[in-house]
């Protein structure tokens, strides 16, 4: 390795630092009724401070900052920060001076922060003052929490005031909690405000497999989900119309009525066939979106255009040709049968239901192949959808919240990772697999693996998250099984976990006698559940343990066996 590839090397490590270090993470479960301390209320604000709010007319203030000191644009230091040292050393000083001004502003109040700004980096006082008005407001009512007393309203049958769905990141205005979360006028999906968002994501998605591939990928299987949706006035509709090549019509009521075709020239790429499957509720709630996707689909395959410009075109052509009339070819819309909700791909992989992984993609193909779309209306097409993914080259999923991660819920490995089973049993091989980053300001997409290390690094393995979960005591020690087990998800569904993730699990939770003892004493039917977790992906070839390990492992196990057999302690 030469100087000049070490520095690189170290660039990009330290880049990944920081990505560890900065990332929003609970400290604990959320309890009842209980506002966030100053600490989390900080991290919050922070967080908050770090996107541009259009909505409130308050600019970022690492842009304001970045502005002020003369330096290129806050993204531009983002993006450039893990090749350049200069850049990476801007990048710090911009944030070093945001973490003053928010550490004034908590002891000091938006006028001190706004005057240290002034001094610091040349920030006006009026704009920065702006963003510490709203931050102001944020504070405040997170020190308020409604919840109980709702409750008790609710359980009294009286009214509760609504509010939207989502988390503080990506709306303030979700506070003060303990309101009744609504949805959204379903005619007014995507909004505008979320198309624009959608810009910089697609993007991202394109360019990173251009980069890694050195061409743009012709289908894309992606996942739609209805409360995502709902929580970002339908970011994920908005990313399928991007990648499709469409913009949405709308009325003078501000409805989303049709859909306008980007001329190529101005699209400045091909179009991507996008392979849609969305969930049961996605289906119930947002009906007129799905009938506008599968339109933007079949208009797009109508388009006279070179089939190396027009992906949709040319794979509804070649579905033609395999003898599928060709309005049936362009389907692109997939669900689950009227009435029935899920994948079962979550059952199946948690109680250890199947042989091969194979059936894993075959369970999610017989569950979501009800296509939906112009004189469709939930009819089963299996052919139509294995035509579909066959020529799908990339999946990808919208990841829209920064307080629920891949590993948080199963719902994530259940449609992601089956879909992603379903394109590899009909192609033979695993397709590239992206996820949305909620918290970069960049809209940056991440591969899956990248996205498990991350979320690995920064809750499983950070002793912050799980000590905040052991103060929970039965329930943390559950929380903390339950991570594994959705991690465990991720190599059953798309072989997505690294050999050195076990590794430190078994390390942290099991070879750590004390940590051992904890577990156990806390929740031993939990902790016996981790335990022939790790045991289950050994045996399944998912982890290449050590055999002293497997052997501790084991004994173990049989430990917390005879313990809820009553045979020991």
């Amino acid at each position: 390795m030469t100087p000049e590839e070490r520095d690189r090397l170290v660039l990009r490590l330290y880049d990944n630092l920081l990505d560890i270090e900065q990332r929003l993470i609970p400290t604990g479960l959320h309890v009842f009724g209980r506002p966030p301390g100053d600490a989390e209320a900080a991290d919050m604000l922070r967080m908050v401070a770090s996107f541009d709010r259009p909505e409130f007319g308050v600019r970022s203030l690492p842009g304001l900052v970045a502005r002020g000191l003369g330096l290129p644009a806050y993204e531009v230091l983002l993006a450039e920060s893990g090749s350049s040292e200069y850049r990476l050393a801007q990048r710090e000083r911009v944030e070093a001076v945001v973490r003053l001004a928010i550490e004034r502003f908590l002891t000091g109040g938006g006028e001190g922060a706004a005057r240290l700004l002034a001094g610091e980096a040349n920030v006006p006082v009026d704009e920065s003052l702006a963003i510490f008005r709203l931050l102001g407001t944020i504070r405040e009512q997170l020190r308020e929490n409604g919840e109980l007393d709702a409750l008790v309203r609710a359980m009294n049958g009286e009214y509760i005031e609504p509010g939207p769905g989502a988390d503080i990141v990506q709306n303030p205005g979700i506070l003060p909690t303990g309101r009744n979360t609504h949805a959204v006028n379903p005619y007014g999906i995507p909004s505008a405000v979320a198309f624009r968002r959608a810009e910089a994501v697609t993007a991202s998605l394109l360019n990173r497999f251009l980069q890694e591939r050195g061409r743009y990928p012709e289908a894309i299987g992606m996942v739609l989900w209805g409360m995502d949706n709902i929580k970002t006035q339908g970011e994920g509709v908005a990313q399928a119309l991007r990648l499709i090549g469409v913009e949405p019509r709308r009325d003078g009521m501000n409805r989303v009525s049709d859909i306008e075709v980007v001329p190529l020239d101005r699209l400045g790429r091909p179009r991507i066939d996008v392979v849609m499957t969305v969930s049961g509720i996605f289906r119930d709630l947002f009906a007129q979106t799905m009938e506008l996707l599968d339109r933007a689909v079949r208009k797009v395959a109508a388009m006279d255009e070179p089939p190396e410009m027009n992906f949709v075109r040319k794979h509804a052509e070649a579905g033609a040709r395999e003898d599928l009339a060709f309005d049936d070819a362009a389907a692109r819309v997939f669900s689950n049968s009227p009435g029935s909700y899920g994948t079962n791909v979550d059952v199946m992989v948690a109680d250890g239901q199947w042989d091969g992984a194979d059936e894993i993609g075959k369970l999610f193909v017989t569950r979501k192949c009800f296509a939906y779309g112009r004189s469709l209306e939930g009819r089963e097409a299996r052919a139509l959808m294995e035509s579909a993914l066959s020529r799908v080259e990339v999946t990808y999923q919208n990841v829209d919240s920064a307080e629920v991660g891949i590993t948080d819920v199963d719902h994530y490995f259940e449609y992601l990772g089956g879909l992603t089973k379903a394109v590899q049993n009909r192609t033979g091989e695993r397709p590239d697999v992206y996820l949305s980053d909620s918290l970069a300001p960049l809209g940056k997409v991440r591969s899956l693996e990248e996205l498990v290390r991350l979320e690995t690094r920064t809750k499983t393995l950070n002793p912050k998250w799980y000590e905040g979960m052991l103060k929970h005591g039965f329930r943390g020690v559950a929380e903390i099984e339950r991570r594994v087990a959705n991690t465990f998800g991720w190599s059953a569904t798309a072989g997505a976990v690294d050999d050195w993730i076990y590794d430190e699990i078994a390390s942290t939770y099991f070879l750590d006698e004390a940590m051992f003892e904890r577990l156990r004493s806390l929740n031993v039917h939990s902790a016996r559940s981790l335990a022939a977790r790790l045991i289950e992906a050994e045996g399944r070839g998912f982890w290449a343990a050590d055999e002293a390990v497997s052997q501790r492992l084991r004994s173990l196990f049989a430990d917390l066996e005879d313990q809820l057999e009553g045979l020991a302690r």
